[in-house]
């Protein structure tokens, strides 16, 4: 049988933020970037970077992968809880 799973938009929020501030966190601790820095960098807007950081928006895998090359890790460690 097929199961469809739904992922509840307070769940998503939860992802989203916790994503965004992984990526500030390394930013701001292994480089020397700063919002506009990494804009530049991974062409994007400073905007949609701020946007991405404070997790009010859902960045793309493509995106993703930017951000991590940019930031010299692997996507894995955007998703890592810190612990």
């Amino acid at each position: 049988m097929l199961q469809i799973y739904r992922v509840e938009e307070k769940e998503l929020n939860k992802v989203m933020i916790a994503l965004g501030a992984m990526i500030r966190k390394i930013r701001e601790q292994t480089t020397d970037f700063s919002q506009s820095k990494l804009a530049v960098e991974i062409g994007m807007s400073e905007n949609q970077v701020s946007r991405i950081e404070r997790g009010e928006t859902n960045p793309t895998v493509k995106t993703l992968l930017i951000i991590a090359k940019a930031l010299k890790v692997e996507i894995k460690d955007l998703f890592e809880n810190g612990n």
